[in-house]
């Protein structure tokens, strides 16, 4: 059970960048699937429908109850490293990063994932950074093909840790 937040907070006014890193045993070619095709991210996140080709996608959320959906302009996608997007649902519209970084040249050097939310409003901060510090991990249990964390096991711990 996570007990400590991992996310680096950079506070720019009201706003705030949250970034966090994740190492996974897997290569950015093995990575990069669960960022961008629709079977593989919808294990740990959401599906979408459409032709990423267009720049344009609808994301359904898989992980959460209801039936949320986010329109996503593809803004860069540059496999297998990086890939940024702008996501527009009912609350507004969050600019989202993913960086992979390969570990090394050798086979099973294993990669960093770099996740990073820009223009984060500080009053939502504690509730967004709890969950993506879950949504990473289950893309880290999908990439390891290992069980789901449970999200009781984030909230409301992480929640208030990011409080303060």
């Amino acid at each position: 059970m996570p007990e400590t937040p991992t996310g680096t907070v950079e506070p720019h006014g009201e706003a705030a960048e949250l970034t966090l890193e994740r190492r996974v045993d897997a290569d950015a070619i093995a990575v990069w699937p669960f960022l961008t095709e629709s079977r593989e991210l919808g294990r740990w996140f959401g599906v979408y429908a459409g032709d990423p080709d267009s720049g344009e996608v609808v994301l359904s959320m898989t992980a959460e109850e209801g039936d949320a959906t986010s329109a996503i302009e593809i803004l860069d996608c540059s496999a297998p490293e990086h890939l940024a997007v702008l996501s527009t649902d009912e609350s507004g519209s969050w600019s989202l990063e993913v960086e992979v970084v390969d570990g090394g040249p050798e086979p099973g050097s294993g990669s960093t994932i770099r996740f990073t939310q820009h223009d984060l409003p500080l009053a939502q901060l504690p509730d967004i950074a709890t969950g993506w510090e879950w949504y990473l991990d289950r893309l880290v249990a999908a990439i390891a093909d290992a069980p789901m964390p449970d999200w009781d096991d984030y909230y409301p711990a992480l929640r208030d840790a990011y409080a303060r």
